[in-house]
């Protein structure tokens, strides 16, 4: 077994030992029943002595914990904290709460960190850190799926059209390191602080990769007939896909709809800040029946799911999510696509969208949505995300050409 922690031997050490006594507090009393941030928040405002760098070590270790996922269920509970900070690199904390020998391995690649934990640990197994994994979609890899959730995704920003330049002196200018992707898109390091540079739905909109990927699907389309054409976001929460759409496609009437109200006020925000009038928005909820719009060229149906594609930012999901749920999910797609899709005119395109890794959600989906409709399968993609720290997500164009 590996050794005990390191007794604090200073005061930092003395801090994160403390930090480390809040974090098992915290994630012990956690049931699931919210995001683990919101969880946190509430517990960081009720609690003012936590200074910034209280709160962001102590978050740190909670999100470490759960990282681990189901990995290290049969470890005795102070090693499973050990092999947290270290997996996921956590290396001032590293300095004051592991033994010297783990942190000489610490700067070494994620698979070679899990080699040498298994010396210590015999019943840790990465492929257990992400649950379910009978269920995933064609064309993910669930070692390699499961062992991304040990290392936080990237922010990825969408450059709008025309703001290319303005974007990159901006951020050359503030000595903020970043990487091209897609001719769009820019993935930087988490935390960066380019809200105090660059306007955000103005010049630039926070998208993960995959998201902005789904603008592939909108280029092949292949409308025929002349005219402003009608989009309809039919799940559009606060309007990534439809500032997509908007950047992507020419002469569209957008309709955007949700069944929350509070969503489509922050929606309707960003257009007045990315300069867009032309929409009408509607609380609309798909589950009971389908509204009075008139017929659609482009219906985008980015629906509610599991989420379990972007559990690398919510990885509290990872212990707290059950196969029910999947099936409740389903469900609930049919129920909204079942009301959607007849408001869908010939020779339109249906886009159908989860942020899901699960067949139910995926391909199943799409098979049941084919058999319902008659619609024509155009284009279909699991896009995987792990392999460029992103989300995955996955997404099928259909069209129904009578």
């Amino acid at each position: 077994m590996p050794p005990t922690l390191p007794p604090p031997s200073s005061p930092a050490g003395k801090r994160w030992h403390h930090y480390l006594q809040i974090a098992q507090r915290l994630v012990t009393a956690y049931r699931g029943e919210e995001p683990f941030a919101a969880y946190l928040k509430k517990y960081f405002a009720a609690n003012k002595k936590h200074g910034s760098s209280d709160r962001k070590n102590i978050a740190a270790l909670c999100y470490a914990y759960f990282r681990l996922g189901l990995s290290c269920d049969d470890c005795v509970e102070e090693m499973r904290w050990q092999a947290a900070i270290f997996l996921c690199g956590l290396t001032t904390a590293a300095e004051h709460l592991l033994p010297s020998s783990w942190q000489q391995q610490l700067l070494n690649p994620v698979q070679d960190k899990m080699k040498f934990l298994q010396q210590w640990l015999p019943d840790f197994h990465a492929a257990n850190i992400f649950p379910l994994s009978d269920h995933l979609s064609a064309g993910i890899d669930g070692a390699a799926f499961s062992a991304s959730h040990l290392i936080q995704p990237d922010l990825f920003l969408r450059i709008r059209p025309g703001c290319h330049y303005a974007v990159e002196q901006k951020l050359t200018a503030a000595s903020i390191p970043w990487q091209q992707l897609d001719d769009d898109a820019i993935a930087l390091p988490n935390h960066s602080p380019v809200d105090q540079w660059l306007t955000f739905d103005q010049e630039v909109v926070v998208q993960d990769l995959s998201s902005q990927r789904i603008a592939r699907f909108f280029k092949e389309i292949n409308w025929n007939k002349a005219g402003a054409k009608r989009v309809w976001d039919c799940c559009a929460a606060s309007g990534g896909k439809s500032l997509l759409a908007i950047d992507t496609l020419e002469n569209i009437q957008l309709t955007v709809s949700d069944i929350r109200a509070s969503v489509l006020v922050n929606l309707q925000k960003r257009m007045a800040q990315a300069g867009w009038k032309n929409y009408t928005s509607q609380v609309i909820d798909l589950s009971i029946n389908t509204p009075s719009l008139p017929a659609q060229d482009l219906i985008i149906c980015d629906v509610p799911c599991s989420g379990s594609g972007t559990w690398g930012r919510t990885p509290e999901n990872t212990r707290f999510f059950s196969a029910d749920q999947i099936v409740e999910y389903t469900r609930r797609q049919q129920s909204i696509l079942s009301h959607a899709f007849p408001l869908l005119d010939q020779g339109g395109y249906l886009l159908y969208i989860t942020c899901s890794v699960f067949k139910e959600e995926n391909e199943a989906m799409v098979d049941w949505l084919l058999q319902q409709t008659g619609f024509e399968l155009k284009a279909q993609q699991m896009m995987v995300g792990y392999e460029q720290r992103a989300d995955s997500m996955f997404a099928a164009l259909l069209h129904r050409s009578q």
